[in-house]
């Protein structure tokens, strides 16, 4: 990195770049050849890869930042070695870039190892210059780079400066997949108990994750040991291939799936609880709500009376109903039968003393949970039990932009310091450890807004307001057989004339302000591990005359 770039420098480049590239047609060249097309696809890379390299540098040159007061009040700057990364550096690039605070923290991370690697022998130095300087030319995009760096990671800076080097001819030529087979091998020849090290690392961190993708589904990912994923494996396709063989499912995969969630469940004894959420009209749950039975899975505040479920008459058991969970993401698309035998589990087993699933207060604009009476606050530091489970409910996740911490491995802060500020649902957080230090950083302010939103200001003046979980507006509704039909095939419009109003359409029109949503909450389920049910080889199938098409 040169001495000499300054901010305006970069400034009045992109400035230029942005102008002559913004200022092109919007329109391809009719009867240019796919051959220069090609070229200029390759030189807006190299220029894609050149900004990338660049950006890097400030990013470095952020990270060297360190605010401090000084003796007379001011706040100040001072500048560390480039390498050196301030605390709040991610926080700070996650709001410049518009990324997850863990998406900032890696691509912190990234750029320091590769744009500020200091001379050998430093404590700065990584190996992996070679890696900025290929970006720098063009040579290199940062994908690969990040590959080819997280292969080297907490490798000695000599090995990885010869993997890197070794590795230059490949560059313009290899997708990051190869390259990384390629630093595998190198390493492999080099050292073969850094590979061996590294295996055990990666052992140690394996974990499983779970959030909610597709509407109606869940996707986990999960890193196992390679024996304990090979019996498990078995057990699951043993099971799956029982299922495609009986009918229970059509494709192998499905059967993957659902031998997976059956095998886990059958150790398991799971407490499903439902909670019921309703506005809060003038501060207050509304009388009607205390007491409406609750016999489905949804009812209109606005008629109690009727005390039934929206829409089960008519409905299969198989439709897909909305609920929300317990966890951050978006809310779940569940089965109405599974659902209902989830109501009347709750009516048995849950803490309403009348047998009614829990009813929960929110506010009517955010959808957050609220304490209408304050009868949570207390006049102590620390919160009491039940003020810190209503917290967490309704936070679920770090409230820091972009974080996705689990509110039960977070601190529960005082956005005002206490005493100044009240220990209430109105001034307490959920905040994960880094995120609450950076709360206590020079230059940072926060605000927590009676509707529970949250606004965030950076030393820089850059402001972003996070939102709690919304618990009680549904974003879809059950289909009532009034929307339009899909598209004609060859027909792809998705511009429709105004016709008849879906069932949404109709509803946020006519009854925008009550409407009941209700909240599954999953507790920690009590094991009971049985490992002789887990099935241990494929059974084998019996020998038939005729021979059968693929379950797959």
């Amino acid at each position: 990195m040169t001495t000499t770039t300054s901010p305006q420098d970069v400034l009045a480049a992109a400035d230029q770049a942005l102008g002559v590239l913004s200022g092109l047609p919007s329109r391809a060249v009719a009867g240019a050849s796919r051959e220069e097309w090609c070229a200029a696809l390759a030189v807006l890379q190299q220029v894609v890869d050149v900004a990338t390299a660049v950006q890097d540098e400030a990013i470095v040159a952020v990270a060297a930042l360190e605010p401090q007061w000084a003796e007379d009040g001011t706040l100040v700057e001072v500048r560390e070695p480039f390498g050196h990364v301030a605390l709040d550096a991610p926080s700070i690039v996650s709001g410049v870039l518009n990324v997850s605070a863990v998406h900032a923290e890696r691509r912190v991370r990234d750029a320091v190892r590769r744009a500020a690697d200091g001379a050998e022998g430093s404590a700065s130095c990584t190996g992996l210059g070679g890696l900025h300087a290929a970006m720098r030319e063009g040579r290199l995009d940062g994908y690969p780079a990040q590959v080819v760096a997280y292969e080297l990671e907490e490798v000695p800076a000599p090995v990885a400066e010869t993997v890197v080097a070794s590795l230059q001819e490949w560059f313009e030529v290899e997708d990051g997949s190869h390259l990384r087979r390629r630093a595998r091998r190198l390493l492999a020849r080099i050292s073969p108990d850094l590979l061996r090290q590294r295996a055990v690392r990666a052992r140690e961190a394996s974990g499983l994750r779970r959030w909610v993708d597709e509407p109606g589904v869940d996707t986990w990912l999960g890193t196992f040991p390679s024996e304990e994923a090979c019996t498990a494996w078995a057990a699951i396709d043993a099971l799956a291939q029982q299922y495609v063989a009986d009918g229970v499912c059509s494709r192998i995969d499905r059967a993957r799936a659902k031998a997976l969630t059956d095998l886990v469940t059958s150790n398991a004894t799971i407490d499903v609880q439902v909670v019921l959420t309703t506005p809060v009209e003038g501060g207050s749950v509304p009388a009607s709500a205390a007491g409406a039975g609750i016999n489905g899975f949804a009812v209109t505040a606005a008629d109690p009376s009727e005390n039934a479920a929206v829409g089960v008459a008519g409905r299969a058991a198989t439709d897909l109903v909305q609920v929300d969970t317990g966890r951050a993401g978006e809310p779940l698309l569940v089965e109405r039968g599974w659902l209902e035998r989830a109501v009347a589990a709750t009516a048995i087993t849950g803490r309403d003393r009348v047998g009614r699933p829990r009813i929960l207060a929110c506010d009517t604009g955010t959808g957050a949970p609220v304490d209408p009476d304050g009868d949570l606050t207390t006049s102590a530091y620390r919160p009491s039990p039940r003020l810190a489970t209503f917290v967490r409910a309704r936070d679920r996740h770090c409230r820091f932009p972009g974080c996705a911490v689990a509110a039960r491995y977070c601190d529960l802060d005082h956005v005002r310091p206490y005493p100044a500020g009240p220990t209430s649902s109105l001034n307490l957080v959920c905040l994960c450890r880094r995120h609450h230090r950076i709360k206590q950083r020079p230059g940072w302010r926060v605000t927590l807004h009676p509707d529970a939103t949250m606004t965030w200001t950076d030393p820089t003046g850059r402001t972003r307001t996070t939102h709690p979980p919304d618990q009680l507006h549904p974003i879809a509704l059950p289909d009532a057989g009034t929307d339009p039909p899909p598209p004609e095939p060859g027909n792809p419009s998705l511009v429709l004339p105004d016709g008849p109003h879906s069932a949404l359409e109709h509803h946020l029109e006519h009854h925008p302000e009550t409407v009941w949503t209700c909240r599954v909450h999953l507790t920690r389920p009590r094991v009971r591990m049985t490992l002789d049910t887990l099935p241990t080889r494929r059974p084998r199938r019996r020998p038939s005359s005729a021979p059968e098409a693929p379950p797959f």
